[in-house]
């Protein structure tokens, strides 16, 4: 692109001087302009050309415009100052067949024969048309030598002077010299090329014309020959497009004669293209001749195996076709059908080999992997037998020793110990432990067998131990709720020495010589043998089944009005071991003391101290009905025998009465003093009042009767009320005399005291709980629902009807209970009785008749 093509807008003295011209030439396009558009050159490009004789780029000839069109072809670069020497032998290539285009119209004809001047430069064809026309001057190319004139005299930069000389930067002076004041602030020096190492380029960007017309790459490279000299690449994938294009032209005829290319490979090459190849199985169908009809597909055809119809083609279907080709220069098809059944045959033999090779190299690593295994796992394995022949010796030795009778303790201790120690992997993976109660049940039998557990307890319990380190499998707790003595699950072996061992010496002792009134040997010995010596499930089941029976037989033995000793001191020992399987003895002690508090006089004390431990082991509703059954109705009957009198007052029956405050809840005992002594006490203060006695011997008797009530009774509110109410009556009666309303207003005023709320807690303090009385406890327990089992309890005990649970019954997993002489069970709120027809339901009324 030349230099002038870049048109300024700006108004110029050309435009000043004739704007009100009326001939102002006008620019009008050429017919160049109108046929190539944007791609003709204008009339001011050539005289501008012509203004600059310097240019060194020729003119194309009219032969390459004719043949081949305008093209885009790279200038090079251009140093200011310097021609370009015109090529020889333009005009000479031109000239024979210049002569034959005179004959017709031309592109551009004559544009530069006129020109007799060598340096001028030629003038491109605008137009299609004869010589002269081309050859008339033109005022605007005229007009725009001027302007053009003037803009060489403008825009030159003193930035860009130093590099005009050097012919580098000349359309610079165009410019005001930007470019060079950039490329010298970023490190470039004159006389120097770009680069990292200053070295240039050395050959331009260049323009290749493209074959035809496809897409950018459809021809291959697109890079010129200088280019790939300069800038050598290897590509790989050109390379094998070439070698691919050679081997695909091989088979096509030509006319002329064709070098031969053979293509040798080696044994590697065909290894390595045979990796992923299928080979041909061998197949013998081409001998027999099965004949196979393909009808398959579009036609019908006779295959010669069945090894065909998987679209393989065998051997005769190849030579068959063979035949019917035609060789130009060697007409052999049953030589070449041979020769390349052989060659391929030995091609396959050797993928084949390799395989065979690299499989059997593959197997031969592996088997020697395998063969190190082995070895290893034999030395282990010897020594394992080894061990196992020691070990099996020893046991034969315990065997031996078992049969002729002479194995003591020790021995048997020592041997295991050593199985155990030396022969840790046999001990466990045998199961050795599982020998034990074999070999040492009977000996620790033997050692048991004069031992007694009520005179030593921890008698023997070193024995025990070692023997537990030895023979004891697993986690002993995990097994304690798994194992039962039945045998339905495999016993731990230290489990099953203790159970017939152990277990058997203190179960003979319990059921023998052992007293239940005499709790504390057995309590020791169970002390001495717990958890883990002796396993949890094994103390359960003495406690359960053999101790248990022993105490309920021993309860329903004792009489409370013969036994001396209590029977707290040797059943309350007994409850952080039973917990709640003495709740089957409960109803037993109640109904007997029941029955022993018929004939109580409140002035026997000894009943109080028989409750009394009773307090916290009963429930509360239990204690609560027993004292309101037994205990209530003989105070009553103490206070209403009582008589009260203001002088010579007997309280004997009234310290009868506060002996109870302790045991009794204190809403029966407010309940007692309403209903028993209150009334009493108002009468005969009414008819001591009725003889007008002095007010000070009144309120002296009052301060009496007060003091004796015990503040945790007098503070309620039942209490003050009567109280109050006496006060009241006295004041009334003796209001005549001297000074007694003030005293008996200041009594009452005390009592008003009482009534007043207490005052409030400090602020930051925790919040008070309510104390639970037995008021409410009472009250609770008139207001929830009974279950049936309960009402059925009551029942009994007022009627005198024996009702305790039988721990070893169940029906439909439910307690049984023996009410009587019959067997109950409750679902819910429905009884059921055994009958001799089953389990039948009954109402309470017919329960408590039959009963």
């Amino acid at each position: 692109m030349s230099d002038n093509e870049v048109e300024k807008f700006e108004i110029t003295d050309y435009d000043l001087e004739h704007e009100f011209s009326q001939n102002r030439p006008g620019r009008r396009q050429t017919k160049e302009q109108q046929i190539y558009g944007m791609w003709a050159q204008d009339s001011g490009g050539e005289e501008e050309g012509e203004g600059n004789p310097g240019s060194s780029i020729p003119p194309p000839s009219r032969l390459s415009v004719l043949r081949g069109g305008l093209n885009f072809v790279s200038g090079g670069i251009q140093q200011a100052g310097k021609k370009s020497d015109a090529k020889k032998g333009d005009g000479s290539d031109d000239s024979e067949s210049e002569s034959e285009l005179t004959s017709r119209p031309m592109f551009g004809a004559g544009g530069a024969a006129d020109s007799s001047d060598e340096d001028a430069p030629r003038q491109l064809p605008t137009s299609f048309g004869s010589k002269k026309s081309s050859t008339q001057p033109s005022f605007t190319s005229s007009k725009r030598q001027d302007i053009a004139g003037m803009r060489k005299g403008g825009g030159r930069s003193s930035g860009a002077s130093s590099l005009l000389g050097s012919g580098l930067g000349d359309w610079e002076k165009y410019t005001s010299g930007i470019g060079s004041k950039l490329l010298k602030k970023m490190g470039f020096e004159e006389g120097k090329g770009l680069g990292k190492n200053l070295q240039g380029i050395s050959t331009p960007v260049e323009a290749n014309k493209r074959k035809g017309k496809g897409a950018i790459g459809y021809y291959g490279s697109e890079r010129s020959e200088r280019s790939l000299k300069d800038f050598p690449t290897h590509d790989s994938d050109e390379e094998e497009k070439e070698k691919f294009k050679d081997l695909l032209q091989q088979w096509k005829k030509t006319g002329g004669k064709k070098k031969i290319k053979y293509i040798y490979k080696s044994a590697e090459e065909v290894i390595q293209e045979g990796r992923t190849k299928k080979l041909k199985p061998t197949d013998d169908s081409h001998i027999t001749k099965t004949k196979v009809i393909d009808m398959t597909g579009p036609e019908t055809r006779v295959l010669s195996s069945y090894h065909a119809i998987a679209g393989q083609k065998n051997f005769v279907d190849e030579y068959e076709e063979d035949k019917k080709k035609k060789y130009e220069h060697f007409d052999l098809p049953e030589l070449l059908h041979n020769l390349q059944i052989l060659l391929e045959k030995c091609e396959d033999d050797i993928i084949r080999n390799a395989r065979t090779v690299e499989r059997e190299s593959d197997r031969v690593v592996h088997l020697t992997h395998e063969q190190e295994k082995y070895e290893t796992l034999l030395e282990r394995e010897k020594k394992e037998l080894e061990g196992l022949d020691q070990a099996l010796a020893l046991v034969e030795s315990l065997e031996t020793r078992h049969k002729e009778q002479t194995l003591t303790l020790s021995e048997a201790t020592s041997i295991f110990s050593e199985l155990k120690s030396d022969y840790q992997k046999i001990y466990n993976t045998f199961e050795i432990p599982y020998l034990a109660p074999t070999y040492i049940t009977p000996l620790l039998k033997e050692l048991l067998r004069t031992w007694n557990p009520l005179a030593q307890p921890a008698g023997h319990k070193e024995v025990f131990a070692t023997w537990q380190r030895l023979v004891e499998v697993g986690d002993s707790q995990q097994q304690q709720q798994q194992q039962q003595p039945d045998g339905s699950v495999p016993l731990d072996p230290y489990h099953h020495l203790v159970w017939e061992t152990w277990a058997s010496a203190v179960r003979s002792a319990i059921m023998g010589p052992w007293e239940p009134r005499d709790c504390s040997p057995l309590l020791a010995v169970l002390e001495a043998w717990n958890v883990p010596l002796v396993p949890m499930w094994i103390q359960a089941h003495l406690l359960q089944h053999v101790i248990l029976p022993r105490i309920t037989r021993a309860v329903q033995n004792w009489n409370p009005l013969q036994d001396t000793v209590p029977i707290h001191t040797w059943l309350h020992p007994w409850l952080p071991l039973l917990v709640d399987n003495l709740q089957s003895v409960y109803p037993v002690i109640r109904q007997k003391l029941s029955a022993a508090l018929v004939h109580w006089h409140p002035n026997d004390r000894s009943a109080k101290m028989v409750l009394q431990p009773w307090k916290r082991v009963f429930s509360d509703i239990s204690m609560t009905t027993l004292l309101q059954t037994n205990i209530q109705p003989k105070l009553e009957s103490a206070l209403l025998e009582m008589a009260i009198t203001p002088h010579n007052q007997n309280l004997d029956p009234w310290h009868w009465f506060l002996d109870w405050d302790d045991l009794l809840p204190p809403q029966i005992t407010l309940d007692i003093m309403e209903r028993c002594f209150f009334p009493q006490w108002y009468q005969a203060l009414g008819a001591w009042l009725s003889s007008n006695p002095p007010h000070q011997e009144v309120i002296a008797w009052y301060k009496g009767w007060r003091d004796l009530i015990p503040k945790s009774l007098s503070n309620h509110l039942q209490v003050r009320q009567k109280f109050q109410q006496a006060l009241e009556v006295c004041s009334r009666a003796l209001s005549y005399q001297l000074g007694a309303s003030d005293q008996f207003n200041l009594l009452l005023a005390g009592l008003d005291k009482l009534n007043e709320p207490p005052p409030p807690p400090p602020l930051g303090s925790p919040p008070q709980q309510r104390s639970k009385d037995w008021a409410d406890i009472i009250s609770s327990a008139r207001r929830e629902t009974l279950s049936m089992r309960e009402v059925v309890e009551r029942r009994c005990q007022e009627r005198g009807i024996v009702f305790v649970p039988m721990p070893d019954r169940k029906h439909e997993a439910r307690p049984v209970y023996r009410c009587g002489k019959l067997n109950v069970s409750f679902n819910k709120n429905i009884i059921y009785v055994q009958t001799e027809r089953g389990w039948m339901p009954k109402s309470l009324t017919t329960l408590l008749d039959d009963a």
